[in-house]
Protein backbone atom coordinates (compact mmCIF):
# COMPACT_ATOMS: atom_id res chain seq x y z
CA UNK A 1 0.00 0.00 0.00
CA UNK A 2 2.86 2.39 0.79
CA UNK A 3 4.45 1.60 -2.57
CA UNK A 4 1.15 2.34 -4.35
CA UNK A 5 0.55 5.55 -2.42
CA UNK A 6 4.04 7.01 -2.88
CA UNK A 7 4.09 5.88 -6.51
CA UNK A 8 0.80 7.66 -7.19
CA UNK A 9 1.96 10.90 -5.54
CA UNK A 10 5.37 10.75 -7.24
CA UNK A 11 3.57 10.44 -10.56
CA UNK A 12 1.58 13.59 -9.77
CA UNK A 13 4.85 15.43 -9.13
CA UNK A 14 6.35 14.11 -12.37
CA UNK A 15 3.32 15.40 -14.26
CA UNK A 16 3.67 18.84 -12.64
CA UNK A 17 0.34 18.65 -10.81
CA UNK A 18 1.66 19.37 -7.32
CA UNK A 19 1.68 23.04 -6.27
CA UNK A 20 4.72 24.82 -4.84
CA UNK A 21 3.21 24.47 -1.33
CA UNK A 22 2.40 20.77 -1.53
CA UNK A 23 -0.41 18.44 -2.51
CA UNK A 24 -3.99 19.69 -2.56
CA UNK A 25 -6.97 18.07 -0.87
CA UNK A 26 -8.09 16.76 -4.26
CA UNK A 27 -4.78 14.91 -4.65
CA UNK A 28 -5.27 13.19 -1.29
CA UNK A 29 -8.81 12.18 -2.25
CA UNK A 30 -7.59 10.75 -5.55
CA UNK A 31 -4.86 8.81 -3.75
CA UNK A 32 -7.34 7.39 -1.22
CA UNK A 33 -9.65 6.35 -4.06
CA UNK A 34 -6.81 4.50 -5.81
CA UNK A 35 -5.90 2.64 -2.61
CA UNK A 36 -9.50 1.73 -1.86
CA UNK A 37 -10.08 0.44 -5.37
CA UNK A 38 -6.90 -1.63 -5.47
CA UNK A 39 -6.99 -3.06 -1.93
CA UNK A 40 -10.74 -3.07 -1.28
CA UNK A 41 -10.42 -1.00 1.87
CA UNK A 42 -11.85 2.24 3.25
CA UNK A 43 -8.77 4.46 3.46
CA UNK A 44 -9.62 8.06 4.39
CA UNK A 45 -8.03 11.29 3.20
CA UNK A 46 -6.74 11.88 6.73
CA UNK A 47 -4.95 8.51 6.72
CA UNK A 48 -3.28 9.36 3.41
CA UNK A 49 -2.20 12.74 4.78
CA UNK A 50 -0.79 11.25 7.99
CA UNK A 51 1.07 8.51 6.11
CA UNK A 52 2.61 11.14 3.84
CA UNK A 53 3.78 13.10 6.91
CA UNK A 54 5.50 9.95 8.20
CA UNK A 55 7.49 9.52 4.98
CA UNK A 56 8.31 13.23 4.89
CA UNK A 57 9.97 12.83 8.32
CA UNK A 58 11.85 9.75 7.08
CA UNK A 59 13.12 11.72 4.07
CA UNK A 60 14.38 14.50 6.35
CA UNK A 61 16.29 11.92 8.39
CA UNK A 62 17.77 10.35 5.25
CA UNK A 63 19.02 13.76 4.06
CA UNK A 64 20.80 14.33 7.39
CA UNK A 65 22.36 10.85 7.38
CA UNK A 66 23.63 11.25 3.81
CA UNK A 67 25.62 14.25 5.06
CA UNK A 68 27.26 12.37 7.95
CA UNK A 69 31.03 12.66 8.00
CA UNK A 70 32.50 9.52 6.43
CA UNK A 71 29.20 8.37 4.92
CA UNK A 72 29.27 7.06 1.33
CA UNK A 73 26.21 7.06 -0.92
CA UNK A 74 25.63 3.95 -3.06
CA UNK A 75 23.43 5.13 -5.91
CA UNK A 76 22.90 1.64 -7.32
CA UNK A 77 21.32 0.26 -4.14
CA UNK A 78 20.15 3.54 -2.52
CA UNK A 79 22.28 2.77 0.53
CA UNK A 80 24.08 5.09 2.97
CA UNK A 81 27.25 3.20 3.84
CA UNK A 82 29.33 3.65 6.99
CA UNK A 83 32.47 1.79 8.00
CA UNK A 84 31.75 -1.01 10.48
CA UNK A 85 33.08 0.73 13.59
CA UNK A 86 31.51 4.06 12.61
CA UNK A 87 28.19 2.30 12.04
CA UNK A 88 28.38 0.51 15.39
CA UNK A 89 29.14 3.69 17.33
CA UNK A 90 26.44 5.68 15.56
CA UNK A 91 23.73 3.06 16.05
CA UNK A 92 24.58 2.68 19.73
CA UNK A 93 23.85 6.39 20.21
CA UNK A 94 21.04 6.63 17.64
CA UNK A 95 19.24 3.29 17.39
CA UNK A 96 16.42 4.78 15.32
CA UNK A 97 18.88 5.45 12.46
CA UNK A 98 19.81 1.78 12.00
CA UNK A 99 17.10 1.05 9.36
CA UNK A 100 18.58 3.76 7.10
CA UNK A 101 22.28 2.83 7.31
CA UNK A 102 24.17 0.04 5.52
CA UNK A 103 20.92 -1.28 4.07
CA UNK A 104 18.90 -0.19 1.01
CA UNK A 105 16.46 2.61 1.83
CA UNK A 106 12.85 1.72 1.09
CA UNK A 107 11.04 3.87 -1.48
CA UNK A 108 14.05 6.19 -1.86
CA UNK A 109 13.34 7.26 -5.44
CA UNK A 110 9.67 7.97 -4.73
CA UNK A 111 10.61 10.05 -1.67
CA UNK A 112 13.24 11.94 -3.66
CA UNK A 113 10.64 12.79 -6.29
CA UNK A 114 7.98 13.84 -3.78
CA UNK A 115 10.04 15.64 -1.13
CA UNK A 116 13.38 16.33 -2.82
CA UNK A 117 12.04 18.58 -5.58
CA UNK A 118 9.95 21.71 -5.57
CA UNK A 119 8.05 23.77 -8.09
CA UNK A 120 8.49 27.00 -6.09
CA UNK A 121 10.44 29.88 -7.56
CA UNK A 122 11.85 33.19 -6.37
CA UNK A 123 12.34 33.81 -2.64
CA UNK A 124 10.30 30.71 -1.72
CA UNK A 125 12.44 28.32 -3.81
CA UNK A 126 14.04 25.47 -1.87
CA UNK A 127 16.78 23.05 -2.78
CA UNK A 128 15.88 19.35 -2.83
CA UNK A 129 18.18 18.74 0.16
CA UNK A 130 17.16 21.77 2.24
CA UNK A 131 16.35 20.82 5.83
CA UNK A 132 12.94 22.23 6.64
CA UNK A 133 11.02 22.44 9.90
CA UNK A 134 7.29 22.38 9.14
CA UNK A 135 4.47 23.09 11.57
CA UNK A 136 1.82 20.45 10.89
CA UNK A 137 -0.59 20.83 13.81
CA UNK A 138 -3.31 22.26 11.57
CA UNK A 139 -2.04 21.67 8.05
CA UNK A 140 -5.10 22.20 5.90
CA UNK A 141 -5.34 20.47 2.54
CA UNK A 142 -1.83 19.10 2.96
CA UNK A 143 -0.34 22.51 2.12
CA UNK A 144 2.18 24.62 4.02
CA UNK A 145 2.16 28.40 4.13
CA UNK A 146 5.59 29.94 3.58
CA UNK A 147 4.61 33.50 4.50
CA UNK A 148 6.36 35.21 7.48
CA UNK A 149 4.72 35.65 10.89
CA UNK A 150 2.08 38.34 11.03
CA UNK A 151 2.93 40.78 13.81
CA UNK A 152 0.53 41.00 16.74
CA UNK A 153 -1.33 44.26 17.31
CA UNK A 154 0.25 46.57 19.88
CA UNK A 155 -3.12 48.20 20.65
CA UNK A 156 -4.17 47.12 24.18
CA UNK A 157 -7.86 46.83 23.24
CA UNK A 158 -7.49 45.10 19.89
CA UNK A 159 -7.33 41.31 19.64
CA UNK A 160 -3.98 39.89 18.52
CA UNK A 161 -3.77 38.88 14.89
CA UNK A 162 -3.28 35.23 14.01
CA UNK A 163 0.20 34.10 13.11
CA UNK A 164 0.58 32.33 9.82
CA UNK A 165 2.20 28.91 9.79
CA UNK A 166 5.77 29.15 8.59
CA UNK A 167 8.47 27.04 7.05
CA UNK A 168 11.64 27.62 9.05
CA UNK A 169 14.96 27.07 7.34
CA UNK A 170 17.46 25.45 9.68
CA UNK A 171 21.05 26.60 10.07
CA UNK A 172 23.68 26.04 7.42
CA UNK A 173 23.92 22.28 6.55
CA UNK A 174 27.67 22.26 7.27
CA UNK A 175 27.09 23.67 10.76
CA UNK A 176 24.30 21.16 11.31
CA UNK A 177 26.56 18.27 10.29
CA UNK A 178 29.40 19.46 12.56
CA UNK A 179 27.09 19.90 15.54
CA UNK A 180 25.62 16.48 14.89
CA UNK A 181 29.11 14.96 14.79
CA UNK A 182 30.08 16.63 18.07
CA UNK A 183 26.91 15.24 19.69
CA UNK A 184 27.80 11.73 18.51
CA UNK A 185 31.26 12.00 20.07
CA UNK A 186 29.84 13.34 23.33
CA UNK A 187 27.20 10.60 23.52
CA UNK A 188 29.81 7.94 22.79
CA UNK A 189 32.09 9.23 25.57
CA UNK A 190 29.22 9.27 28.08
CA UNK A 191 28.19 5.71 27.22
CA UNK A 192 31.67 4.26 26.83
CA UNK A 193 31.86 3.28 30.49
CA UNK A 194 28.99 0.78 30.38
CA UNK A 195 29.13 -0.61 26.83
CA UNK A 196 31.44 -3.60 27.45
CA UNK A 197 28.76 -6.24 28.00
CA UNK A 198 28.58 -8.93 25.31
CA UNK A 199 25.05 -9.91 24.13
CA UNK A 200 24.10 -13.24 25.69
CA UNK A 201 22.97 -14.81 22.41
CA UNK A 202 25.90 -13.56 20.34
CA UNK A 203 27.47 -16.99 19.63
CA UNK A 204 24.07 -18.46 18.74
CA UNK A 205 23.50 -15.70 16.20
CA UNK A 206 26.95 -16.17 14.69
CA UNK A 207 26.39 -19.94 14.37
CA UNK A 208 23.23 -19.36 12.34
CA UNK A 209 25.42 -18.23 9.44
CA UNK A 210 25.94 -21.77 8.20
CA UNK A 211 27.36 -20.76 4.83
CA UNK A 212 30.73 -19.96 6.50
CA UNK A 213 33.39 -22.34 7.83
CA UNK A 214 33.24 -22.88 11.58
CA UNK A 215 36.83 -21.70 11.90
CA UNK A 216 35.95 -18.38 10.25
CA UNK A 217 32.88 -17.97 12.47
CA UNK A 218 34.99 -18.62 15.57
CA UNK A 219 37.48 -15.94 14.48
CA UNK A 220 34.67 -13.47 13.80
CA UNK A 221 33.09 -14.24 17.18
CA UNK A 222 36.41 -13.44 18.85
CA UNK A 223 36.51 -10.19 16.89
CA UNK A 224 33.04 -9.27 18.21
CA UNK A 225 33.99 -10.16 21.78
CA UNK A 226 36.98 -7.82 21.49
CA UNK A 227 34.68 -5.07 20.19
CA UNK A 228 31.47 -4.97 22.28
CA UNK A 229 29.96 -2.02 20.39
CA UNK A 230 30.33 -3.84 17.08
CA UNK A 231 28.87 -6.96 18.69
CA UNK A 232 25.76 -5.08 19.82
CA UNK A 233 25.33 -3.48 16.41
CA UNK A 234 25.74 -6.91 14.80
CA UNK A 235 22.79 -8.20 16.84
CA UNK A 236 20.50 -5.53 15.35
CA UNK A 237 21.20 -6.52 11.74
CA UNK A 238 19.06 -8.65 9.48
CA UNK A 239 20.37 -12.12 8.61
CA UNK A 240 21.47 -10.92 5.17
CA UNK A 241 23.46 -7.99 6.55
CA UNK A 242 25.07 -10.20 9.21
CA UNK A 243 26.34 -12.39 6.38
CA UNK A 244 27.71 -9.28 4.63
CA UNK A 245 29.69 -8.30 7.73
CA UNK A 246 31.14 -11.78 8.21
CA UNK A 247 31.99 -12.09 4.52
CA UNK A 248 33.84 -8.78 4.55
CA UNK A 249 35.78 -9.82 7.66
CA UNK A 250 36.75 -13.20 6.14
CA UNK A 251 37.93 -11.62 2.90
CA UNK A 252 39.99 -9.08 4.82
CA UNK A 253 41.66 -11.53 7.22
CA UNK A 254 41.96 -14.88 5.39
Amino acid sequence: MTNTMLGFLADLVAKGKRTSSGFREAHHRQCAAVLNEQFKLAVTVEQVRNHLKKWRKIWGRVVILKNLSGALWDEDTCTIRLAEEHYAGHCMAHKADAPYLNTPIEHYHAMATIFGTTAASGINARSGNDLLSIEVEDEENGEVNTSPNVAESSHPKGPPKKKAKVVKVLEDPLVTTLNYGFKLVADALVKSGDDDDIPAELWDEVCKLGEFDEEHLAHYYAHLVDNPKIAKAFMTLSQTNKSVWVSRYVKKNF
